[in-house]
């Protein structure tokens, strides 16, 4: 209850009272107890005001929005006035953060929003949607003239924003484009509404140089671009080859935008794949890969969104996968189970002295030994050894595990490797692209690349195995560790325990079922013109072959890869080519690959 005190200020307290009674029953007392819960009453309006508007401006947010819209639309239409819906994009804001960075940029929104809400009255609705996109609800505009009254209106907020505004000593002026809908003429629920309006906005924006005002009505859209938006004139420009000036690079800019709101509103999630021991079948290590889910639920995976972001965008990005991570790692143990993650680190994050203690203050927070960490580091043209190596090092004495990510795609990947303290190699995924079309010189690669890895005693771990045939290969040339579709697509946090307890490696006991896992056997002692060390009868390569189904001449080259006298290396070579010719023309494609990695 809210209570004074003598002096009469006012404060919050929880008020309980016990009644007591004597040895025969009798009601003799009443105990009261107060506490203060002032500070606890303050931070619940803080989470309250926080839940419903934007950090940096301040402005109701997209679920207040939602909330004063629905209580307008449960009106119901009245035949006196109507409501207008508008959505505000600001003109060349993208040129303001590119120039003075984001937080010039968050001042400037702050100080337009202040602009504008100055100029509204009481019973308007200014809400930020995200990046510079905003919304604008007008209620009690005449229904009989509603040009007349929104432009009342509109005039005064278009002039808020003439005067320039400041951001670092400098003078910058921007502009806005809306697009407005009328309920119930361009909709009668939240999203017809917000549709309609973001039709007209796209309509304003291309014609922005030589439009006679810096708004629109949704009922003033001309029928063939009505219910274009973005998508429909991306369609006529790619059908047509040309468009409205600038349409291609303004929907360019819109989608970036939209990204980069759905990067900061909560859109960023991971999904987790396994990684497989290639030598018993056991799970005991996942790599985090970043997904960034759009408003209108499209997920997209790294390569949809990553290069475009900045080096503050790729630390949040860090940051919110290793907080997600650890928390996915906290709940295992909760639930008695033991398992590692793996999460992408950009080079960037290094330059930051502090982002080792960053690293292990999140460790402490979510009670995370620091060795059931790894870091992957990706690959960069833009060094700073001095400041990288110690980074790691500091690392390295926490205790965190560190791999090379990519090895072989990378620039100046081998250098890198033998002059920072890695303990783990991933090699990239396209080394396996042409394995059915070149194998022996993919086979050749891989088995030099992890004989390296042995000799700088690192682990190794082969990406992109998308079929049975490539998993037996790696694993016949002594991959430890093995990723790709061919196990598992990434699985969402909570699947990933239940795949582990279904999960069986194929092919167990060092058995042959392909012909990529019948050459790779093979290929390992005919490059070095060595026999076959097993006898002939117990040679997993007879097995195969028997079961494969051959001619006498590939019997008989096999036969001879067992002679101890001499090294057939003819017979040996006309085996590798005809293993070869299997891969080439009977193998299946190896499937589907996509860019996983952050």
């Amino acid at each position: 209850m809210l209570n004074y005190r003598k002096d009469g200020s006012a404060f919050w307290n929880m008020l309980s009272i016990t009644p007591l009674t004597s040895e025969s029953g009798e009601l003799t007392h009443f105990v009261s107890v107060q506490r203060d819960i002032n500070t606890r009453m303050a931070l619940h309006e803080q989470l309250r005001f926080q839940a419903l508007h934007d950090p940096v401006t301040g402005l109701p947010n997209r679920l207040a929005m939602n909330n004063h819209l629905a209580d307008i639309l449960a009106g119901g239409p009245r035949s006196e006035v109507t409501a207008a819906v508008g959505m505000i994009d600001l003109d060349d804001f993208r040129v303001v953060n590119n120039t003075f960075g984001h937080e010039a940029g968050d001042l400037l929104l702050k100080e337009w929003a202040a602009r504008i809400q100055a100029q509204l009255r009481d019973e308007d609705f200014l809400g930020r949607m995200g990046g510079d996109e905003f919304v604008l609800i007008l209620s009690g505009i005449s229904r009989g003239a509603p040009e007349a009254g929104l432009t009342r209106v509109l005039e005064r907020l278009s002039s808020a924003v003439e005067v320039p505004f400041s951001i670092d000593g400098r003078r910058v002026t921007i502009g806005m484009s809306m697009g407005l809908a009328l309920f119930p003429e361009d909709g009668f629920d939240t999203a017809s509404l917000l549709k309609s309006a973001d039709e007209a906005l796209y309509e304003v924006k291309t014609r922005k140089h030589g439009r006679r005002r810096w708004w629109e009505l949704a009922a003033e859209i001309p029928p063939a671009s009505a219910g274009a938006g973005a998508a429909g004139a991306a369609s006529a420009v790619a059908a047509d080859g040309e468009g409205p000036a600038g349409t291609v690079e303004e929907e360019a800019r819109w989608a970036r935008e939209r990204r980069r709101d759905a990067l900061y509103g909560g859109g960023l999630s991971i999904c987790l794949q396994p990684v497989v021991d290639l030598r018993d079948g056991s799970v005991h290590l996942f790599e985090a890969l970043a997904r960034l889910t759009l408003p209108n639920g499209t997920v997209l995976q790294p390569a949809g969104f990553v290069k475009e972001l900045s080096t503050f965008d790729l630390d949040y990005v860090f940051s919110t996968v290793l907080e997600q991570s650890l928390a996915q790692l906290a709940e295992w143990d909760r639930q008695g189970l033991n398992y590692s993650v793996s999460v992408n680190l950009p080079p960037t994050i290094l330059l930051d002295p502090a982002s080792p203690a960053l690293i292990s203050s999140a460790l402490t927070r979510h009670g995370i030994a620091p060795h059931r960490l790894g870091l992957e580091l990706l690959e960069s043209q833009t060094l700073e050894w001095d400041i990288q190596r110690e980074a790691l090092s500091q690392l390295v004495r926490l205790g965190v595990g560190l791999a090379m990510d990519d090895l072989g795609a990378g620039y100046s990947s081998l250098k890198r490797l033998s002059s920072l303290p890695f303990n783990a190699i991933k090699l990239d995924r396209d080394l396996l692209a042409d394995i059915r079309t070149k194998p022996p010189e993919t086979l050749s690669l891989i088995a030099t690349l992890i004989q390296m890895g042995r000799d700088f005693g690192m682990n190794v771990v082969i990406e992109g195995i998308e079929d049975e045939g490539m998993a037996e290969a790696v694993a016949v040339l002594g991959a430890p560790l093995g990723q790709g579709f061919h196990f598992s697509r990434p699985l969402a946090p909570q699947n990933a325990a239940a795949w582990v307890d279904q999960f069986c490696l194929p092919a167990p006991n060092g058995s042959l079922r392909t012909c990529l896992g019948a050459l790779a056997y093979h290929w390992q002692f005919a490059r070095l013109g060595s026999p076959h060390p097993r006898a002939l009868a117990e040679c997993p390569l007879s097995r195969f072959l028997a079961t494969y189904g051959t001619g006498a001449d590939v019997g008989r080259w096999h036969n001879q890869q067992h002679d101890p006298r001499a090294a057939h290396a003819g017979a040996g070579r006309l085996l590798v080519d005809w293993l070869v010719r299997q891969i080439r023309t009977t193998a299946e494609p190896a499937g589907p690959r996509l860019e996983l990695l952050a």
